[in-house]
């Protein structure tokens, strides 16, 4: 019964500390991944899911992760649009993976020989400051942010079954090791760094020389990356669009330096957390030399701090097996996201979900064994944790909708042209033209030409009927890829508001450019229907559920439409289909 005592511990401080987040709301790609997937809506487009990348209503992205999205069809199923049953989940998924690495780690640590009193010691306080460290906020209050926690979870009861099959024989041992492929696969399909745990289990092979053991590991690999690689290839995928140069190779390694210091800073303190980090230099945007001579001394800082990790790595390879078998992995779980390798950011709060697991593990068997008496230990150790805590706790508000989470990113330093952007888009929906339009213009200060600065100030222009400004902002727009359909639809829009004349040909030439954009295309259709040809707007809308059946908006548009044109047993079947695409359409509207 002892042994339940941890994790009945675990999952009431987890739950204490990110409570507040159940009365938060969606924000930023909460948006994208909720609001306006319409792969979630329904059971039955399970299977369809597995056959998209994220974002199928947004900006495309490189992320391809159908058990995130499974989860949300699940939680779509029970909670609709109600954020707190969203947000419940995401807590319940980190509660998960912090249980699931309180099991790894006491069967990793036994792995390296440690005495099993001691090992159950590391392994409770090395995963309690891993499941409340305030750096994991974005991975755990985030909806969005869903994917580390999954990914983790499958990863760390991976690793385990591995290391459990170590110590058995026979059909048990296959069972084992095909169920901890059959974990990573999961793991993988959560997130794409879910890939890292194969060479982590290999590592950890090498690490114990368990060469009998290569066989039955690289068939279950090789199972694990056949099976990947064959969902994922096929699957509808519109690549991200590239909004900058990348970092030129010599370069990363100074990235990667900051990285570093910058993720030191945060797991030893931290107080300023936010999201939208970044250590690049941008000379192409604000000058600003204070910045860059920080920058400077975080690459220096960045390179003493990867020289004094590489010596405590090297030294506990000669004195302590288990922490430097830790450290071993640590190291592994990290290198994706050190900046040498090209992301979609330099560096995020979220991406040291997993390598800090890991890391905590070797910090709890270095401080064992401190030669200091257990009451000033357990005193450090105390403050230290009500601290995380408390910042945990306090973290959670800055996520309650999003005004609060901009503003306060912006506050803390995530000051970019993203944050600034999504911050004027609000304020558009608002109507806060003046306010927009400011930060509109320090974005685009910080990148001169980013696309959508200059879309939505176009926005910003027709609503204060500047019509030449809006004419020039569109007509450079048109002539950049990512936001040239939605140029085209704005230019028809402007065209209504100067002399009142709805341009088809305009509004059809938006909804044939570019990949398919359900928005552009949905204000086609219905710019047709409104000028009186609603039978070509039937024969739009058809002709889009040809290649996107899935829509259950679509569906209900069109079942509207056939009404209009008195086709009531062919509105009925539409209308039907949009029920089944959606099993909350008429409880809430799709947006």
């Amino acid at each position: 019964m002892k042994k339940i005592f941890p994790a009945l511990f675990l999952s009431a401080l987890v739950f204490a500390v990110h409570a507040p987040a159940l009365r938060n709301g969606f924000v930023w790609d909460d948006t994208a991944l909720i609001l306006r997937d319409p792969l979630i809506r329904s059971w039955r487009l399970i299977p369809e899911g597995f056959q998209h990348f994220l974002f199928t209503d947004a900006t495309a992205s490189d992320f391809y992760r159908p058990i995130q999205r499974l989860t949300y069809t699940l939680d779509y199923g029970a909670f609709a649009f109600r954020p707190a049953g969203y947000h419940l989940t995401n807590i319940a998924c980190h509660l998960a993976a912090t249980l699931a690495l309180l099991l790894l780690a006491d069967e990793l640590l036994g792995l390296f020989g440690i005495e099993e009193r001691k090992r159950r010691r590391v392994a409770f306080f090395a995963t309690l400051a891993w499941a409340i460290h305030p750096v994991h906020t974005a991975a755990v209050v985030y909806v969005s942010g869903r994917a580390d926690p999954l990914a983790a979870t499958f990863g760390f009861l991976g690793l385990y079954s591995g290391i459990r099959s170590l110590r058995t024989s026979g059909a048990n041992r296959w069972i084992l090791v095909f169920a901890g492929g059959a974990l990573f696969l999961l793991s993988a399909l959560s997130k794409e760094i879910g890939i890292v745990f194969l060479l982590l289990w290999c590592a950890i092979l090498l690490l114990k020389k368990k060469w009998k053991e290569f066989l039955p590991a690289t068939v279950a690999a090789l199972f694990v990356v056949v099976i990947y690689l064959s969902v994922r290839l096929p699957a509808e995928h519109v690549p991200a669009p590239t909004l900058r140069t990348p970092t030129p190779l010599v370069v990363r390694p100074i990235l990667a330096a900051r990285a570093f210091a910058e993720y030191t800073g945060l797991v030893l303190l931290p107080i300023n957390l936010h999201m939208d980090r970044d250590v690049e230099t941008h000379p192409e945007g604000a000058a600003n030399a204070n910045s860059a001579a920080w920058r400077e001394l975080q690459t220096l800082l960045g390179i003493l701090l990867v020289v004094a990790a590489v010596y405590w790595l090297m030294r506990s390879q000669k004195q302590d097996a288990a922490i430097s078998g830790c450290l071993v992995l640590a190291t592994i779980a990290y290198l994706p996201v050190s900046g040498i390798f090209p992301l979609n950011a330099t560096v995020a709060e979220h991406w040291i979900y997993l390598p800090t697991a890991f890391l905590f593990l070797a910090a709890g068997l270095a401080i064992s064994r401190f030669s200091i008496s257990n009451t000033v230990l357990g005193s450090v150790l105390a403050v230290w944790f009500l601290f995380l805590g408390a910042r945990t706790w306090i973290r959670t508000f800055d996520w309650k909708d999003q005004r609060t989470f901009l503003e306060r990113t912006l506050a803390s330093g995530g000051d970019s042209a993203r944050m600034l952007i999504n911050l004027a888009g609000l304020e558009l929906n608002e109507g806060q033209l003046d306010s927009a339009k400011k930060h509109l213009a320090l974005a685009l200060r910080k990148e001169p030409n980013q696309p959508l600065a200059i879309l939505n100030l176009a926005s910003v222009a027709i609503r204060q009927n500047d019509f030449t400004a809006a004419h020039d902002l569109l007509n450079r727009a048109t002539k950049m890829p990512l936001i040239e359909a939605r140029a085209y639809e704005l230019l028809a829009v402007l065209e209504y508001k100067e002399d009142g004349r709805v341009d088809l040909s305009r509004l059809r030439l938006a909804a044939r450019t570019g990949p398919p954009n359900w928005a552009v295309e949905k204000r086609y259709v219905e710019a047709l229907a409104q000028n009186g040809e609603t039978a070509a707007a039937i024969s739009e809308l058809k002709s889009c559920l040809t290649a996107q059946w899935y829509r259950a908006e679509s569906w209900q548009l069109l079942s509207e439409l056939l009404s209009k044109a008195g086709q009531a047993a062919e509105a009925a079947e539409a209308k039907a289909r949009a029920d089944a695409y959606d099993v909350h359409l008429d409880e809430h509207p799709v947006r």
